[in-house]
């Protein structure tokens, strides 16, 4: 097979080497760009703390299912921010800010598929109606023709990442903290957030699996179908993890769920689970907390507020 379709052979070796770890790395420095846009500067003040958010120890982990990044200092700023009084949010309480920093890589692949098409363009001298993402065996055989498969499997590749990290919400791929972060902000308590992530990840696993079975019955049996079965079996073990995490009461110590921007985040409930005391204040403080008279209605205490929603809110 080497010594009848050599070109094929080298257009595999490209994609699954280069391309493949290149697109990767680019996806990761999204993650790691956009933390550092977001939460670099805060320091709360302190010049030293500042000094160490502008220059964050971070290290980029390749692995067989893709990549991730550690930035360590994140998880510092959190855990200085409660030491020092700060009401247990830091840094990186913020809700909205892990669901941007979560986009930061799967939005990279949407400039480099436009960079994969706009080279298929320039080598067929602008001609796109021809782009497809299969791959003829005896065009390959050709320079333009190589070139054009390798422009038409890496956008390939960067829409398949992109899918898998958005709509499978299993960790560490970005799905499972763009769902967690996205549920806790509408105020869905932690175990019910990681509840429902586990039962999304069992009906993609099961409609996955039933792909692979309709294909191996068929006969078609590839490198992408090995590829799916080690994805569910991945998705089905962590699956069994967060489960248990979830019936042993030892959702905290989830590498997912227990990340300190869930346990102390800083946003407020939903308006549906704020007690009345809650309500009061949050309009006193958007300018409607006055009477019929337009005189100034009575603002509860942060402390009443807090106590209130302690009893009314499920605990994270």
């Amino acid at each position: 097979f080497v010594n009848e379709f050599p070109f094929y052979c080298l257009l595999v070796v490209v994609l699954c080497g280069p391309v493949l770890i290149f697109t990767v790395l680019v996806h990761e420095w999204g993650h790691l760009r956009m933390s550092r846009l977001l939460l670099g500067g805060r320091g709360g003040g302190d010049s030293d703390n500042n000094d160490n958010h502008n220059n964050m120890n971070s290290t980029i982990v390749l692995w067989p299912l893709g990549g991730y990044t550690f930035c360590d200092d994140l998880s510092i700023i959190s855990s200085r921010s409660r030491e020092d009084g700060g009401g247990g949010s830091g840094a990186r309480g913020n809700l909205k800010d892990d669901i941007i920093i979560a986009l930061g890589g799967p939005l990279t692949h949407v400039p480099m598929c436009a960079f994969w098409v706009g080279m298929y363009a320039a080598i067929n001298n602008g001609e796109v109606s021809n782009f497809t993402f299969g791959t003829n065996l005896s065009d390959i055989s050709s320079s333009r023709g190589f070139f054009s498969s390798l422009s038409e499997q890496g956008c390939l590749i960067n829409i398949l990442l992109f899918w898998f990290n958005v709509f499978v919400p299993v960790y560490p791929l970005d799905g499972s903290r763009l769902m967690t972060s996205s549920l806790l902000l509408t105020g869905t308590a932690l175990n019910k957030a990681a509840l429902l992530t586990w039962f999304v990840l069992i009906i993609e696993s099961m409609a996955l699996f039933a792909w692979w079975i309709a294909m191996v019955v068929d006969g078609v049996l590839g490198i992408a179908d090995i590829l799916c079965i080690m994805i569910i079996l991945f998705v089905w073990c962590e699956c069994y993890r967060l489960y248990s995490s979830i019936v042993g009461g030892k959702l905290r110590e989830h590498p997912l769920f227990g990340r300190d921007c869930y346990l102390y985040r800083d946003t407020r409930p939903s308006i549906f689970q704020m007690s009345t005391a809650a309500r009061n204040l949050d309009r006193a403080r958007s300018g409607d907390g006055v009477d019929q008279a337009g005189n100034l209605t009575m603002v509860p205490t942060e402390t009443d507020v807090d106590v209130d929603i302690a009893d009314e809110s499920d605990p994270c």
